[in-house]
């Protein structure tokens, strides 16, 4: 280019010399104004040229660059799709290990629900109830209910959509659930018991106690849900809100067969439990199985749906005057949120022998604190039944 343009120059100096030798009259700022133009357009033609050049590396990049995204893409979309046949098809092959796999089917409004009974020979019945979502009820207390097998009978229930219990489509509302419930242990010959639910069934239990006093003899709850609970909430995002998206996510990770692909040889990954009891490998592989592939049924998903209705109807309920309540409270959430002890105060009528007791922990309270929870659960039973006998 510079070239160019130095030639360009050297024409025009002769030019000019050699029309000054002849004799012509010569306009030399014409001439300079005629090269200097000349070379303008020389120069805006090389940086247009240079700069299409420049443009079509880039368009040339972002082709290789999206190329590569595509490829990248549709091989993950390979894997996950392969993934998901691979756990569809472990998921038809595994379905006959968990049927009849613990428990007792009991039948109620036409279906199946399950619950496993330890300590038979005992006196003192407490119901065990869990928490949303669980996927296995029955072995998610199992370490819980031998402890306190020694001393009472255990009774673990599975709601409708939990661990092996049927599924049955219907609106999850707490009316019929705590039917349902009630039905199952009238079915196995219960007619007093103390109740001991863990989260979302606090407030089952709660209406369970109002609607039949005469049998509840008291109330033990691990770490509950409680009326009024969701006045405050603790994060920008409420936790009903966050309970389903969790759910999701891993129905999602469950769907696309990741939590079958960490949990190979380790079956521990796929499950929440108490890590200090011994379960066997087949409760292991049972658990596991319920967890990957049977989690968050579409009864669970519409009893979250059901969540705000039910805090609705229990809104005003406190337990009766006949029902003493021991309350374990997460000392996590009681940090997370004020109102927590003071909410579980709140539903208490009966003070003689009620407690509400504050643990280090958090919500799961019989995974982390059980020989406490266990030991305060003889001790107090012990002394509402000496005062119900009069001592």
């Amino acid at each position: 280019m510079q070239v160019k343009i130095s030639d360009m120059l050297d024409n025009a100096s002769e030019l000019i010399e050699e029309s000054s030798k002849a004799g012509y009259p010569v306009n030399n700022d014409r001439i300079k104004k005629i090269v200097f133009t000349e070379i303008g357009c020389m120069l805006i033609f090389t940086k247009c040229k240079k700069d299409n050049l420049e443009k079509d590396k880039e368009i040339s990049m972002r082709k290789k660059i999206w190329k590569a995204i595509k490829t990248i893409v549709l091989i993950l979309l390979g894997f996950a799709a392969a993934l998901m046949v691979w756990n569809f098809f472990c998921k038809k092959a595994e379905q006959t290990k968990i049927e009849a796999a613990y428990g007792t089917a009991v039948e109620v409004d036409g279906h199946s629900m399950v619950a496993d009974v330890k300590g038979e020979e005992n006196e003192t019945t407490i119901i065990l109830l869990p928490g949303w979502g669980s996927p296995s009820p029955v072995l998610e207390f199992l370490p819980l209910a031998e402890e306190l097998s020694e001393d009472f009978r255990v009774i673990t229930i599975e709601p409708f959509g939990y661990g092996i219990s049927d599924s049955v489509g219907t609106e999850r509302e707490i009316s019929a659930v705590v039917e349902e419930l009630h039905e199952c242990v009238q079915k196995l010959g219960c007619d007093q018991y103390y109740l001991m639910p863990h989260s979302l069934s606090g407030l089952y239990s709660l209406y369970w106690a109002n609607a039949y006093p005469q049998e509840v003899r008291g109330f033990i709850g691990i770490d509950p849900s409680v009326p009024k609970q969701s006045d405050e909430e603790p994060l920008p995002i409420s936790m009903v809100t966050l309970n389903k998206l969790s759910a999701y996510f891993q129905k999602t990770t469950n769907m696309l067969g990741i939590t079958r692909l960490c949990s190979i040889g380790h079956p521990k990954n796929a499950i929440y439990a108490d890590t200090s009891y011994p379960y066997s490998e087949r409760e292991l592989e049972v658990f596991r199985i319920l967890s990957m592939d049977f989690a968050y049924s579409k009864d669970i998903m519409n009893e979250i749906g059901h969540m705000e209705d039910s805090l609705e109807s229990v809104r005003d309920m406190k337990f009766p005057e006949t029902v003493p309540v021991l309350q374990f409270v997460s000392g996590d959430n009681c940090e997370l949120l004020e109102t927590w002890e003071p909410l579980h105060r709140e539903v208490i009528t009966e003070t003689d022998m009620s407690e509400v007791l504050r643990l280090d922990g958090g919500h799961y309270l019989h995974f982390e604190r059980k020989q406490e929870l266990v030991q305060k659960v003889r001790e107090w039973v012990r002394i509402v039944e000496d005062v119900e006998k009069g001592l």
